[in-house]
């Protein structure tokens, strides 16, 4: 079982990926339910401040106990401010959240999405990052969040619910993050999860899969819940390289 800071790239190849945008590198980081300061995230943060990512997504749970969202907050902050994203970086909440850390987080200068959408520029080309409010799944508004976003766009949205991705798929996202599984965090020796936390089949709580035309990409995040002890499922954090894929 390895606990050790690991970083994972992964190449995913989009049709619908502007020529300007190709190559893009987005660090997908998930599910910190961050409390204190500790050695692990400070060896977290030297492998971080060796990344040059172009964006940073954040797909929910930054803190562990809502009403202790002034530490969270702190603690992401200082976890994150060794990189540089020069397109950002946009953040979720997830079900742990308290809406109160939101303007901490962005005095840091984090953007929060919720039910919207950014539209990122590389001379006249467009690329839309969308973020749904998720601190509660009744709180999830899909056609509020593409508002604002051409139907040609190339289109990836932040989710914290992975079993989400059945209805962006209809919307036409090409690529969803998400995280709240952490794999599982408790697993069997082979990798499969003990609990789901989904209604998505087990062997989709990680790793990357196709719904539809969709790319999903489930993050196993940084912290724990419940119990908090992970077994046969390592902590992760994701350096995601898109690619330009002829249609």
């Amino acid at each position: 079982m390895n606990l050790r800071p690991s970083i994972e790239l992964v190449e995913l190849r989009v049709a619908n990926l502007p020529p300007a945008f190709d190559g893009l590198k987005i660090l997908h980081v998930s599910d910190l339910h961050l409390t204190r300061w500790t050695h692990a995230l400070a060896r977290w943060q030297r492998r971080l401040a060796r990344q040059q990512p172009d964006l940073v997504v954040i797909t929910g749970d930054l803190g562990h106990r809502g009403w202790r969202w002034r530490q969270a907050a702190r603690h992401v902050a200082r976890l994150l401010e060794v990189v540089r994203a020069p397109l950002g970086c946009y953040f979720i909440l997830g079900n742990h959240d308290s809406p109160e850390i939101v303007p901490a987080l962005q005095a840091h200068g984090f953007i929060m999405l919720a039910n919207d959408a950014t539209i990122l520029h590389r001379g006249a080309q467009r690329l839309a990052l969308i973020g749904l409010a998720q601190h509660r799944r009744i709180d999830t508004d899909i056609p509020a969040a593409l508002r604002h976003v051409h139907p040609d766009d190339c289109k990836l949205m932040l989710l914290h619910y992975p079993d989400l991705v059945h209805a962006a798929a209809t919307a036409g996202v090409d690529i969803c993050f998400a995280g709240h599984t952490h794999g599982g965090q408790i697993c069997y020796p082979d990798g499969r999860p003990v609990f789901r936390h989904d209604t998505l089949p087990a062997h989709m709580c990680t790793g990357i899969h196709r719904v539809g035309g969709t790319w999903l990409v489930v993050n196993r995040g940084l912290g724990k819940a419940a119990l908090r002890v992970r077994l046969f499922c390592s902590p992760q954090v994701l350096l995601i390289v898109l690619r330009r894929r002829p249609a």
